[in-house]
């Protein structure tokens, strides 16, 4: 008797590595190291694809540097799952300049990383995206992809253990608008804009989270968001996770980030998408 493993893909997003300086983030970075050492001797003990769909590191809230080296044990996890389990990194707000990183040490780096991702497991398609992207459709202060992912990576940059990345980046921007020019659409409130975008989701989005889920539930999306009809929608961002596919979208929810309270991500399997929680 041959026996055929299913290739399984595990997806989790909104992880937030190294948030911030506080023993709620130690204990939930932790647990994401444990899950890693779960699903490579678990669910994907025999292979299988890993997608990490965004804001994995929080680079917004914490120096750079630092939010990189204090992630070092699921770094060096991830580096020792990519030689059977193959990984996908998909940039989210909060480590969008993790997509700028991947193509200049393209070469070197332990994994691709995209804004969007298609895979097909037992005939299924499957479109994956952060999120953020919705959010840009539904946000009164954006219509522009472009001005949103600029600030997304000059939050990046701005971060610090003073939690005053907006107010560092509102300050460059107003001492030199070069590196929004060109841009179409910008906010017409650029201050309010850059505070919004650095509150938690559930104050970020207390306003537009309910349309964020219509667009990603409306059939519509396939034209916002340049997907394939026959595509299921997986995305994160919201940290609100839906408990099964509705209207052919699931979001994964969060690693236990406000106003998620539980460790989530999604497991596919057999063209089913279900909705589960660390341990």
């Amino acid at each position: 008797m041959v026996l055929k493993f299913v290739i399984m893909i595990i997806v989790v997003s909104d992880v937030h590595l190294a948030e911030r300086d506080d023993e709620k983030t130690k204990r939930d970075d932790a647990k994401f190291r444990q899950f890693l050492d779960h699903i490579s001797t678990n669910q994907l003990k025999n292979g299988g694809e890993l997608v990490l769909l965004g804001d994995i590191i929080d680079l917004w809230r914490r120096d750079f540097v630092k939010a990189m080296m204090e992630s070092e044990p699921v770094i060096s996890k991830l580096m020792e799952m990519k030689s059977k389990i193959k990984i996908h990194y998909l940039a989210g707000n909060h480590d969008f300049h993790m997509l700028n990183m991947g193509g200049l040490f393209k070469d070197n780096y332990p994994f691709q990383i995209t804004k969007e991702l298609r895979l097909e497991e037992s005939g299924k398609k499957f479109f994956f995206i952060h999120g953020y992207q919705i959010e840009v459709l539904a946000n009164p202060y954006y219509k522009s992809m472009s001005a949103y992912e600029a600030f997304s990576e000059g939050l990046c940059m701005a971060g610090d253990d003073t939690g005053n990345a907006a107010d560092k980046l509102w300050e460059t921007y107003q001492v030199s608008k070069s590196a929004l020019d060109g841009l179409k659409r910008l906010p017409f409130n650029i201050k309010g804009a850059l505070d919004s975008m650095f509150n938690p989701p559930d104050k970020r989005m207390e306003n537009v989270i309910s349309e964020v889920d219509k667009i990603a539930l409306s059939s519509a999306r396939a034209l916002y968001l340049g997907m394939d009809k026959d595509e299921t929608l997986i995305f994160g961002h919201t940290h609100e996770p839906f408990p099964a596919v509705k209207n052919g979208a699931i979001n994964t929810g969060s690693w236990n980030k406000s106003p998620c309270t539980n460790y989530t991500y999604l497991e596919i399997s057999g063209g089913q998408v279900k909705s589960k929680t660390f341990p």
